[in-house]
């Protein structure tokens, strides 16, 4: 085991605390300048000064924002909180995994596989960071538009084309697999011989379709929102013409399609006895001037009728339509002259794209999440963008291509990446590392798990799920976890509680709180977390063995984990072990999840008081 050192790094809210005070509570020897086998850091990597990086170049590190784990109180508390969460911190770097000295490079050229503005101004901006691209185009040319696409815009753009983007007119991607730094991509024009990509980013034509309207409808009486003439409508001198635009009546729209559904009715309510009744499902009204259309269309005397998605029945032959009005209670019908249906971006997945044996089905891969946005994926390095991605035609696109080259340059661009570590002889090659790691590190190779040099984030799913405990990102694996517990509990006083805190979430509030003095209870001990997918029943198992009495994992909220599922995982997972707790003897919430947000520092507060109250008990 490694003598791990205390380098001590002052940062807001250590000024009174003693590094040698804390060093020696901790049973630590704090660093004067000397060599070092292992060490803890009191802040993050990303803070700490270039002269400390270098000193710990190829050792066994545990970083630790010391001054978020402390908090408020007075110095004695401080002090003790300040031991245990150093010796927390101290327990995995003892056991930690050394860094490779050699480590495989990701590659840094990058595919563009489409056509369009979306494909060539993914080419663009990839080549403008200094990186080799290789454009495979289905057409004739780069300069051609897809359907939805300013032809003009494509061609000026595709002309200021670098010089080290490559076209390859007629080619296709077939077939793609490995992960950031080492995609392996088959292209129709290579044949079978695979190349090797850092990125790829996948961007087929598109065309604007109707899709997200009630089935039935009579097509005589639709036009799709593209092919109005407003000027065409006119009601009877003697009455009024009744027109129905539809935005989304099965399932939500995106923004941009609703406001152009919006455009449609304002024009439509303008013309002499033409009344409009706006259908809709959700008014999704996130485009600049939304809000202001929505309220003109109202002021223009729009009828706005809100719709359960699917709940639009259509009855004589498609040409009426009757829903629930909620307010009323009652039903509504309307046989409109005209439908007007909104219309949204769209392209064909590729074949390749729909098979889950090398690619994550398409909720995981593209998953309603904000973090995921700007073109990113659940696959490191592998980025959707334009129609495919339902992004709107124009210079919404460029700025999505912008936003994943700024993804794809971070990922390339030198950060230091946990290349997980693989015990080739624990492994049983059952492959469960594959199906779950969100992020396509791991990949079965030759009889072995290869994983690829730029994807990992270590957020310690393939750890949480390895029946055999042979793979896990750097100081992420059970040994140096359990470790941890053993030295921070062994140090924290009665009664023990441990916060497993996601940094995406958990760790953020825990910061805050902290920052404004906060004081937490002497017997919490904070395990920061970089996702909640690290969790396992083991883990809470050996928590609650070392004496803690109470275990509360914050995680993110439902639809917003960077993991995609880390979250749910770690919900059931925790969800299952309540059940058993019982036969243990333990109360059945002695192990809970809280959903928070990186702002929630009320909700942590208020719950870590119930907790520590609960366990006084």
């Amino acid at each position: 085991m490694a003598k791990v050192s205390l380098v001590w790094v002052a940062t807001p809210g250590l000024e009174e605390l003693d590094p040698a005070q804390v060093a020696q509570s901790a049973g630590m020897v704090l660093d004067k300048g000397g060599l070092l086998e292992a060490a803890v850091v009191t802040t993050s990597r990303e803070q700490a000064p270039r002269q400390v990086l270098q000193r710990l170049v190829g050792l066994p590190v545990t970083w630790l924002e010391l001054a978020a784990e402390v908090g408020g109180g007075p110095q004695p508390h401080r002090l003790a909180r300040a031991a245990a969460a150093v010796s927390r911190a101290a327990g995995r770097a003892a056991k930690a995994t050394l860094p490779p000295v050699y480590a495989p490079q990701p590659a840094q050229s990058v595919l563009v596989a489409g056509a369009g503005l979306s494909a060539v101004a993914a080419a663009w901006e990839a080549a403008a960071l200094g990186h080799p691209v290789t454009l495979a185009t289905p057409w004739e040319a780069a300069h051609q538009a897809g359907e939805d696409d300013d032809p003009e815009a494509v061609s000026l753009l595709a002309a200021q084309l670098p010089a080290q983007v490559e076209t390859l007119p007629g080619c296709e991607l077939t077939r793609l697999t490995g992960g950031a730094g080492g995609f392996q991509a088959w292209l129709s024009a290579a044949g079978e011989t695979p190349q090797t990509f850092g990125a790829v980013f996948l961007a087929p034509p598109g065309e604007l379709t109707v899709g997200c309207e009630v089935a039935g409808l009579d097509p005589e009486l639709c036009r799709p929102v593209s092919e109005l003439n407003p000027e065409e409508y006119e009601g009877p001198t003697d009455g009024w013409l009744h027109v129905a635009v539809m935005a989304g009546t099965a399932q939500a729209v995106p923004s941009y399609s609703f406001s152009a559904a919006l455009e449609a009715a304002l024009a439509l309510a303008r013309r002499p006895r033409v009344q409009v009744t706006l259908l809709f499902s959700e008014a999704r009204v996130a485009t600049p001037g939304g809000e202001r259309l929505f309220r003109d269309c109202r002021e223009a005397g729009v009828l706005l009728a809100r719709v359960a998605p699917g709940g639009l029945t259509v009855r004589e032959s498609g040409r009426e339509l009757a829903w629930l009005d909620p307010l009323l209670g009652e039903e509504l019908a309307l046989a409109p002259a005209a439908m007007i249906l909104a219309q949204q971006a769209t392209a064909p997945r590729p074949a390749w794209l729909d098979n889950e044996l090398i690619v994550k089905p398409w909720e995981e891969l593209v998953p309603e999440n904000p973090r995921l946005a700007g073109g990113r994926t659940s696959r490191t390095g592998f980025y959707l963008t334009g129609a495919l991605r339902g992004t709107a035609p124009g210079p919404e696109r460029r700025d999505e291509a912008a936003s994943a080259a700024a993804a794809m340059q971070e990922v390339l661009g030198g950060r230091v990446v946990p290349m997980p570590a693989v015990r080739d002889a624990y492994c049983a090659s059952c492959l469960t590392c594959v199906r779950t790691c969100p992020h396509g590190v791991p990949r079965y190779v030759e009889d072995h798990i290869r994983c690829a040099p730029a994807a990992c984030v270590a957020c310690g799913a393939c750890a949480a799920e390895c029946p055999a405990e042979a793979i896990a990102p750097p100081s992420w694996g059970n040994p140096e976890m359990f470790s941890g517990l053993e030295w921070g509990l062994g140090l924290a006083p009665e009664p023990k509680m441990v916060l497993f805190a996601c940094s995406a979430s958990g760790m953020p509030a825990v910061g805050s709180l902290s920052a404004e003095g906060h004081q937490w209870p002497a017997g919490l001990l904070i395990y920061p977390l970089v996702c909640a997918a690290r969790m396992s029943q083991v883990l809470l198992l050996k928590a609650l063995e070392l004496g803690a009495k109470r275990v509360l994992v914050a995680g993110c909220h439902p639809g917003n984990c960077r993991s995609v599922s880390g979250n749910h995982k770690a919900m059931a997972k925790i969800a299952a072990l309540q059940g058993d707790l019982a036969a243990l003897g333990l109360p059945t919430d002695a192990v809970r999840f809280l959903p928070l947000a990186a702002n929630q520092t009320r909700e942590l507060a208020q719950e870590v008081a119930r907790m520590a109250k609960e366990a006084q008990e």
